[in-house]
C-alpha cells in the first residue's frame, strides 16, 4: 500500500521493509509507529515531497522469498511514478533489502527482469542482524523451533474456533488485567494490544491473523539464516551495487535486580520484562568471532554518540550492536530492538503506543525525532558533495572476505 505525497517537482519514494514477524498493520496496530509521519514532516521542511510504501513480507520465511516481495514492491513504485526510490529496513528487512536489490541474485520473481536498480539511490538499516544474531540460533535449536511452532499453532487454532467464545474470553482476561488500575491512569502495552486489535475480532481481521500464524508454522527458513553462520553466507553471496549504505545501531539497558523488581508494578512489563532480560542474556554471551571490527570511520562516529566503542555484551535485546554496523553510521541511540520504529509506550497527541519489549532504556519521542530527522538528512545528502569517498563503501563484502 502507498501513502499519496503532496504535489512537487520531484518526489521522492520511501520502501519501508519490516523484520522478523514483521507485518505492515494489523487493525490499528502499525509495526513502523509514526515513523512515515516523522519522515514526511522531514522531507517537508525542505520543500520536498515523500511517498510511502510498505512491503508485506511472510513473518519467517527465508530472506530469498522475502526479499522477492521487496523487489516486486520497487518495481511497482518504479512503475508507477518517477523520482529517487530510497529503501528503509527494519531488523531482518536490512537483509531482506540488501538481496533485493543484488542484481545477480536469483529470487522467485520476475519483477528484477524489467527494474533499474539505479532508481535506488540509498538504502538505510535499522538494527539490522547484518552478521547474524545469536537469537536466532536459540530458536533454530531442537528446544526454540518446537516452542516456536507451538506458539503459533496453538493460537492459529484458538483464532479458528470462532470470534464468539474468543471473543468472551478476551475481554474476561482483559477486565482481569483491568482490575490492577481500575481508573486506568496509565495505558499499557496490553490496553493497545486489545484496544487496536484485539476488541473487534470480525471474521477478515481473524482470518488475517489466522494466515500470519499459520505462516510461521509453514516456512521457518528464516531461523537458521539469522544465525551467524547463516548471515556469513549471506554477506558472501550478495554484490555490492552502487547504492549508498547506512545504518542505525541501538543497544538496550542492560536488565538488573533493580530492573527486575521494578516491572512488578505493571502486569504486562513483570511478564516481559524477564523474558527481556533472558534475551539480552543470550544475546550478548553469543559467538562474535565472525563479526568484523567497526572500520576506522564508524568507530569515530560510535565515539562520538556513545563516547565509548560497544562491547561484545552490548545489543539491543535482540541483535548485537556490533551486528548492525553497515556502510556509514547514520545514527546510534540507547534503545531496545522496537524502540527504533515507534514502540516505546508513546503518549503524544498524534499517537500512543504501549512498551513492546520493556527494556528501561528511555528512550523518548524527542530521541525517536533525532533519530528519523538523522536517516532523512542522510537520505538527501548530496554523495557528491564531499571528495572523500563515501564511508557507506568502507565495509564491502569484498572487504570482509578479504580480512577472513
Amino acid at each position: 500500500m502507498t501513502e499519496p505525497a503532496s504535489a512537487a517537482a520531484t518526489c521522492h519514494h520511501l520502501v519501508l521493509v519490516p523484520g522478523f514477524f514483521g507485518f505492515n498493520n494489523f487493525g490499528d496496530l502499525a509495526y513502523f509507529n509514526g515513523v512515515r509521519e516523522a519522515l514526511v514532516e522531514a522531507f517537508a521542511e525542505r520543500g520536498l515531497s515523500l511517498s510511502v510504501s510498505y512491503v508485506n513480507t511472510p513473518p519467517t520465511a527465508s530472506i530469498r522469498v522475502r526479499a522477492g516481495r521487496v523487489l516486486e514492491t520497487l518495481a511497482q513504485v518504479a512503475a508507477s511514478s518517477s523520482g529517487p526510490i530510497h529503501i528503509v529496513g527494519h531488523s531482518t528487512g536490512g537483509l531482506d533489502a540488501r538481496l533485493a536489490i543484488a542484481p545477480t541474485a536469483s529470487l522467485p520473481s520476475d519483477a528484477g527482469k524489467h527494474f533499474d536498480y539505479q532508481r535506488v539511490r540509498t538504502l538505510v538499516s535499522v538494527c539490522a542482524p547484518h552478521f547474524g544474531t545469536p537469537l536466532a540460533t536459540f530458536f533454530s535449536s531442537a528446544l526454540g523451533k518446537p516452542l516456536l511452532t507451538l506458539f503459533a499453532r496453538y493460537w492459529a487454532w484458538a483464532l479458528e474456533r470462532g470470534r464468539i467464545p474468543l471473543a468472551i474470553l478476551l475481554r474476561l482476561g482483559y477486565f482481569i488485567v483491568r482490575l490492577r488500575d481500575p481508573f486506568r491512569r496509565r495505558r499499557s502495552t496490553f490496553d493497545e494490544l486489545y484496544e487496536k486489535l484485539l476488541n473487534d475480532l470480525h471474521d477478515a481481521r481473524r482470518l488475517e491473523l489466522v494466515q500470519f500464524l499459520r505462516g510461521i508454522t509453514s516456512d521457518q527458513s528464516l531461523l537458521f539464516q539469522l544465525t551467524p553462520a547463516g548471515c556469513d553466507l549471506l554477506n558472501a553471496c550478495t554484490g555490492d551495487p552502487a547504492v549508498r549504505y547506512g545504518s542505525v545501531v541501538a543497544r538496550a539497558r542492560r536488565p538488573s535486580f533493580r530492573s527486575l523488581v521494578g516491572s512488578v508494578w505493571d502486569l504486562y512489563t513483570q511478564i516481559m520484562h524477564p523474558l527481556y532480560a533472558v534475551m539480552h542474556f543470550i544475546v550478548g554471551r553469543g559467538d562474535t568471532s565472525l563479526v568484523p571490527p567497526p572500520a576506522p570511520a564508524q568507530s569515530e562516529r560510535l565515539l562520538a554518540l556513545y563516547g565509548e566503542l560497544p562491547g561484545p555484551h552490548d545489543n539491543d535485546g535482540v541483535v548485537p550492536t556490533s551486528s548492525q554496523l553497515w556502510g556509514e553510521l547514520i545514527h546510534a541511540t540507547s534503545a531496545d530492538h522496537l524502540d527504533v520504529v515507534g514502540q516505546f509506550g508513546r503518549s503524544d497527541a498524534a499517537s500512543w503506543s504501549g512498551d513492546w519489549i520493556p527494556s528501561y532504556s528511555a528512550f523518548t519521542g524527542a530521541e525517536f525525532v533525532k533519530l528519523w530527522r538523522a536517516v532523512s538528512d542522510f537520505i538527501l545528502r548530496d554523495p557528491h558533495a564531499h571528495e572523500e569517498k563515501a564511508v557507506g563503501s568502507e565495509r564491502t563484502e569484498q572487504d570482509m572476505l578479504a580480512d577472513s
